[in-house]
């Protein structure tokens, strides 16, 4: 056999090897992708809500049935929200800024004892969003704590504020919008439920505004959470 024709054999036994190499390695990277999708996997965090939303998208960033946290169902039907119930309770005048509020509360269980509330508020100004939600979450800062995530730019949990038993506030702002979260029953010693509904809540805002249907729920959030 000439030198060409053994110098051509080596080179073609050579690639042969690296292909078989390659396609094995292969088979290993599509199996592990496949294991990771069986985990619960959280919605990415989203962008800062900088659009005038309308009315109607903020009913649906609302948590319907099958969308809160077990147990948890709408006490009646989503509502508008006065401008009033985006400042503290202290103050019945409306926050400057202030454009359109949604609200939902739920009853646990089919009781009304213990309640959760959502509101949402939508302002001008991010500026303006912060200035209110600054008074909304109130001073006491010895019983905030922080989320276990960071939830929008500015974000905390409010345990037992004032005279109040078991409850569990959260608050939230993500540029334009304000959130908050309020779950009465015993909940002051894991307060994840009440994050779960915040971050649920501002993703679906998110989805609205990029123009998609609002699909994340609060217990994959609080799945996630716990990974």
């Amino acid at each position: 056999m000439s030198r060409a024709r053994v110098a051509l054999a080596t080179a073609l036994v050579g690639f042969t090897a690296l292909t078989a190499c390659s396609s094995s390695s292969e088979g290993p990277t599509s199996d592990s992708g496949a294991q990771k999708a069986d985990k619960p996997i959280s919605a990415p965090a989203p962008k800062p809500i900088t659009k005038e939303l309308a009315q109607a998208d903020l009913t649906q960033a609302l948590l319907g049935d099958g969308e809160t946290l077990p147990g948890w169902s709408l006490h009646g039907d989503k509502s508008v929200t006065e401008g009033t119930y985006c400042n503290r309770s202290e103050d019945d005048s409306t926050p400057a800024g202030w454009v359109r509020g949604g609200d939902a509360s739920y009853e646990y269980n089919g009781s009304t004892v213990n309640m959760a509330f959502v509101h949402i508020c939508l302002f001008d100004s991010a500026k303006d969003a912060h200035s209110a939600y600054a008074t909304w979450k109130g001073t006491e800062t010895s019983k905030e704590q922080a989320p276990k995530s960071p939830v929008g730019e500015e974000s905390t949990l409010v345990i037992n504020p004032g005279a109040s038993e078991d409850t569990v506030y959260g608050f939230a702002r993500s540029g334009k919008a304000n959130i908050r979260v309020k779950i009465e029953g015993g909940t002051g010693d894991d307060p994840s439920g009440a994050q779960a509904m915040l971050t649920a809540t501002l993703k679906r805002l998110q989805q609205l505004q990029d123009g998609k249907a609002a699909t994340v729920t609060a217990p994959a959030e609080q799945a996630a959470s716990k990974q």
